[in-house]
């Protein structure tokens, strides 16, 4: 299970969640096309893609949403796992950002929680429908996930922020964004703060000095012009 949450300079961006089932795995599922319920996904906004054939014949689930702020991400992280308040669930992450006069900063902190396990992923809706928090017989879970989920059940959290990273928990960083790999039965918490400059002021700031030193300019040089004049009339005019 990937997540990855992309932020724009503008505070706006991007949350997806992509599931991968090895071949194995899938085989023993019913059909996922027809299978999986995806109205209540649709109508929160989700934009859900797959089932499609992945690597190694597995088979990959993808759900995306898009933010217009920063404060939507708390409630977009909260909708991956779990129920109740959003405080809560099992996946937690919030984004701030500070503009200043040259630098914009922003601020990313959470906790993935998966102290609860197998039981993060409970859905009561699924507990109401078919009987089972996980839309399976305990049995066919056992089955799937073996005596050690925690083995088989990988997760990583991939966060993307604008500018370079300053300080972070991230175990891994590359060019294009920071990486936790949670696991199962463990919580971990998330930190990360980036600063880039603040292009726009920067610009303006740019566009000022440029005006001023061809104010000066033209001021200097009309100042030199006078004096010439001066000298020329004091040297050629009448004693």
């Amino acid at each position: 299970m990937s997540v990855r949450v992309d932020v724009e300079r503008s505070g706006a961006g991007s949350v997806n969640v992509t599931i991968t089932l090895p071949a194995a795995t899938a085989s023993q599922l019913e059909d996922l096309t027809a299978g999986l319920p995806l109205a209540d996904l649709h109508r929160a906004g989700w934009v859900v893609d797959g089932p499609r054939g992945g690597p190694d014949g597995s088979t990959v689930v993808s759900a995306d949403h898009t933010f217009s702020s920063l404060a939507q991400v708390p409630v977009l992280m909260a909708d991956i796992a779990g129920a109740g308040p959003a405080g809560s669930r099992p996946f937690r992450l919030a984004v701030t950002e500070a503009k200043g006069t040259l630098e914009d900063r922003f601020q990313a902190s959470g906790t993935v929680d998966l102290d609860c396990a197998v039981a993060c992923f409970d859905d009561p809706h699924l507990a109401q429908e078919v009987g089972y928090p996980l839309g399976l017989r305990p049995a066919q879970v056992a089955q799937l996930l073996g005596a050690h989920p925690d083995r088989d059940l990988s997760f990583r959290i991939v966060l993307s922020l604008p500018g370079k990273a300053s300080a972070t928990n991230a175990p891994l960083r590359t060019k294009q964004a920071l990486v936790w790999s949670p696991a199962l039965g463990h919580s971990t918490s998330i930190s990360a703060t980036t600063e880039s400059v603040n292009v726009v002021f920067v610009r303006y700031l740019l566009i000022a000095v440029g005006v001023g030193a061809v104010v000066v300019l033209v001021t200097a040089g009309s100042l030199v012009v006078r004096r010439r004049r001066r000298l020329r009339v004091t040297v050629t005019g009448p004693s």
